[in-house]
C-alpha cells in the first residue's frame, strides 16, 4: 500500500503543477507571424501549432529542436482471444529493433535529431540492453475478455512511470515529448477505452490492427464488446478503465503526459494508442490537453473520432498504420521547418532594410528595426591570438607560423622528447575539480594554438574558442548542464544512479576560465575536400582540436574537463551561437589539487579499462589474432 500511496502522490502532485499555457508568448508568436513577409495567416495550421506551442513552452520562437520520443512497450493477455495477426512475442523481438536503431521510427528519428527512449513498462519476455529503461510493473496485463486486465496499484505504479519520465526528460531541457508505443493487442485496448468512454459503437472504432483480415476484426470487435458487457468500465473514472481493459504501456503513456505538461513540454501524439492514453491522462487531470498537438490522423477508424473527442487537428493526414511514434516525429520534421521559418523568415522591416541598402548604399537599420524585432544573432566575438604574444619554448626561432618555426636539425623528435609526448597522453585527465587560481595568460594562448593546430579535413579548421571569465554566465552553463544531468539519470537504476549522480559537475562553476569550442560546417565553403562521403568529419575534426588542448594543458600542469551533457539549443541561446554552428564542448580550464593516476571514471568504480587485446583486431572485425593460416 505504501508504495501505491507514493506513486497516487507522484501523479497527483505532477497534475497540480501543470499551469495554463502563457497568453503573453501566445501573443508574442502570433504577433511576429504577422510581421513575417508572408500574407497573414498564410502558413495555416502551422500558424496556429506555432501559436498554441508557444503558450505551452512560455517561449516567444518555441523549440522543436530538444525532441525525446518515448516508446512505452507492454504487452496484452488478450491476446490469447487471438486478435492479433501476430503472436505477442513479436513486442520483444520489435523492442529490440528498436535498442538496435533499426526501426522506422528510429530512422525518422536520426532524420529530425530526437532521442528515442525505448520502456519496457510490461513487456511479457524479460529483456536487457544497456539503453533499455527498465520499468516493467508486471509481464504483460491479464485477458481483459476473462478478467481485470491490472490492480489498482499497478495503474498507479505504471502511471507513475510515465510521470517521472515525463518530468525528468521535461526539466532536462526537453522542449518536446512525442508518445510512441509497442504492444501486440495494444490496438484492442485502446478501442475498448475509446469505446467505454465515448459510447460509441464497437464495430465503428475498431479497425484492421496490425493487418488482421476482416474476419479477425469482427472477432476483435466481438472479443471487445464481451469485455465491456463483462466489466461495465466507469466511462469518467480512469483507474476504473485502466484496471479493467487497459494496458501498461497506455498508462504509461498517460503519466507521460501529465508529467510532461507539468514541465511545460509540448506534448506530440501519435496515433490511435497515444491519443487513447492522453484522453485517459485529460480525466485525472483536464489542463493535460492544452498542452497537446496532434501529429497526424491514423489509418484506424476509431483515431478521428479520440482526436474529436480531444478537441486537436492533426497536422497530417497520410494513412499510416504504423505506430511507435512514427507519425508524431513526421509531424515533428513539419513543426521544425515552421519553426525555422518564424525565427529566420525576414520581416517586412528588415526586408525594407534591405531594399533601402540596394537603393542608396546606406545601412539604415537603425532607423528600420523596431524593438519588437527578433533577428538572428550575430556571429560571436573569438579573441585573436597574435603570435608576439605566446611565450615561446627555446627551439622556436621567430614570430612566424609555429611548425616553421623550427630549425630544421630539430624536426625529428629526440628520445625525451617522445617520452614527455607519451607521458602526456597517458597522464592527460578529465578533470572535474578546479582551484579558483588565475592562469597565467601565455600558457591559456598557448594551449588555444594548440587547438588551432589540430588536424582538419580539408584543412577547413572548423573550430572557434569562446573564452568565457564571466562567473554569472558560467553559472548559467551550470544550470543548463545540471539540469540534463538530473534528466539522464533515468537512464540509471538503484545503486548505479546514485553513483552516476555523484559524478558532480563543477568545473564550469571552480574553474577560473570555460572555453565553449564550436563547429562550424560551412567554413571552407559547400564542397571541402575529403569530406563528401561522410560529413560529419568537422565535428571530427573539432575532438582533435580539444585533445590536442587536453594535451597541451597537462603538459602545462592545467586541468582540463570536458563537458557535453547539455542541449545545444541551450548554450547557442547562451553564449549567441549561430543557428548552423555546432557547440561541440565546454571546457573546464584551471589548476587542480591533485592529479590521479587513473581515470575519474575508474577510480569511482564506473567501470575499467578494457583490455587493450579485445579491441584489437586482425585484417577483419572480431579477428583477434595476426595468425594468419597457411
Amino acid at each position: 500500500m505504501d508504495g501505491t500511496n507514493s506513486a497516487m502522490q507522484v501523479v497527483n502532485d505532477a497534475a497540480e503543477r501543470i499551469m495554463r499555457p502563457c497568453e503573453k508568448s501566445r501573443a508574442q508568436a502570433a504577433a511576429r507571424l504577422d510581421q513575417l513577409t508572408k500574407p497573414k495567416g498564410s502558413l495555416g495550421e502551422l500558424e496556429a501549432a506555432l501559436v498554441a506551442a508557444a503558450g505551452m513552452q512560455r517561449l516567444a520562437i518555441p523549440r522543436f529542436d530538444m525532441a525525446h520520443v518515448v516508446i512505452m512497450a507492454g504487452d496484452h493477455g488478450v491476446t490469447a482471444q487471438g486478435i492479433s495477426a501476430y503472436p505477442s512475442e513479436v513486442t520483444a523481438q520489435m523492442v529490440q529493433n528498436f535498442l538496435q536503431g533499426g526501426a522506422a521510427v528510429s530512422a525518422l528519428c536520426r532524420q529530425v535529431g530526437a532521442t528515442v527512449h525505448v520502456v519496457d513498462i510490461g513487456v511479457k519476455t524479460a529483456l536487457s540492453h544497456p539503453l533499455l529503461l527498465a520499468r516493467n510493473v508486471r509481464r504483460g496485463t491479464r485477458d481483459f475478455a476473462r478478467e481485470e486486465a491490472l490492480t489498482t496499484a499497478e495503474v498507479w505504479q505504471a502511471l507513475a512511470v510515465g510521470v517521472q519520465l515525463g518530468e525528468s526528460l521535461g526539466a532536462g531541457g526537453g522542449r518536446v515529448l512525442a508518445l510512441g508505443e509497442m504492444g501486440i493487442g495494444n490496438t484492442t485496448s485502446s478501442a475498448a477505452l475509446l469505446a467505454a468512454m465515448t459510447g460509441e459503437p464497437v464495430a465503428a472504432l475498431t479497425g484492421y490492427g496490425t493487418g488482421v483480415d476482416e474476419a479477425q476484426r469482427l472477432h476483435k470487435v466481438a472479443v471487445i464488446e464481451s469485455a465491456l458487457r463483462l466489466h461495465r468500465p466507469d466511462p469518467r473514472n480512469p483507474l476504473d478503465l485502466l484496471r479493467k481493459i487497459g494496458g501498461l504501456e497506455i498508462a504509461g503513456l498517460a503519466g507521460l503526459a501529465i508529467g510532461g505538461a507539468a514541465q511545460h513540454c509540448v506534448i506530440l501524439a501519435d496515433g490511435l494508442i497515444s491519443t487513447v492514453a492522453i484522453l485517459i491522462a485529460e480525466l485525472l487531470e483536464p489542463r493535460v490537453k492544452q498542452y497537446v498537438i496532434a501529429g497526424h490522423q491514423s489509418a484506424e477508424p476509431g483515431h478521428p473520432i479520440s482526436l474529436a473527442r480531444l478537441g486537436v487537428r492533426p497536422l497530417l493526414g497520410l494513412g499510416l498504420r504504423l505506430g511507435e511514434a512514427s507519425g508524431a516525429v513526421l509531424a515533428l520534421s513539419v513543426l521544425q521547418g515552421a519553426q525555422r521559418a518564424l525565427r529566420e523568415m525576414a520581416t517586412f522591416a528588415q526586408a525594407d532594410v534591405a531594399q533601402a541598402l540596394r537603393e542608396d548604399g546606406r545601412d539604415q537599420s537603425t532607423e528600420s528595426l523596431g524593438s519588437a524585432e527578433l533577428p538572428a544573432p550575430d556571429e560571436p566575438e573569438v579573441t585573436s591570438i597574435q603570435p608576439q604574444d605566446l611565450a615561446t619554448p627555446e627551439r622556436i626561432l621567430a614570430d612566424a607560423e609555429p611548425g616553421m618555426r623550427y630549425s630544421a636539425e630539430h624536426l625529428e623528435f629526440t628520445a625525451d622528447e617522445r617520452d614527455a609526448v607519451y607521458k602526456a597522453i597517458y597522464l592527460r585527465r578529465d578533470i572535474r575539480s578546479f582551484k579558483s587560481d588565475p592562469l597565467p595568460e601565455d600558457a591559456i594562448r598557448r594551449i588555444l594554438q594548440a587547438g588551432h593546430h589540430g588536424p582538419s579535413v580539408g584543412f577547413m579548421q572548423p573550430w572557434n574558442f569562446i573564452l568565457i571569465r564571466d562567473d554569472a554566465r558560467k553559472l548559467a552553463l551550470r544550470a543548463v548542464v545540471e539540469r540534463e544531468r538530473q534528466a539522464a539519470a533515468i537512464h540509471f537504476e538503484d545503486e548505479r544512479q546514485s553513483r552516476y549522480l555523484a559524478l558532480k559537475v563543477e568545473g564550469l562553476r571552480e574553474a577560473p576560465i570555460t572555453i565553449c569550442v564550436t563547429s562550424d560546417p560551412t567554413r571552407g565553403g559547400k564542397h571541402v575536400l575529403g569530406r563528401n562521403s561522410i560529413p560529419e568529419t568537422d565535428l571530427f575534426s573539432v575532438s582533435c582540436a580539444i585533445e590536442n588542448m587536453w594535451l597541451a594543458a597537462r603538459a602545462e600542469n592545467i586541468a582540463l574537463g570536458w563537458v557535453s551533457i547539455y542541449k545545444k539549443g541551450d548554450i547557442r541561446a547562451l553564449l549567441s551561437i549561430p543557428h548552423h554552428v555546432e557547440p561541440v564542448g565546454l571546457l573546464s580550464l584551471g589548476y587542480t589539487e591533485q592529479w590521479p593516476q587513473r581515470p575519474l571514471l575508474q577510480t569511482a568504480g564506473w567501470r575499467d579499462r578494457l583490455p587493450f587485446t579485445e579491441v584489437l583486431y586482425y585484417e577483419d572485425w572480431g579477428v583477434t589474432s595476426d595468425h594468419v593460416s597457411g
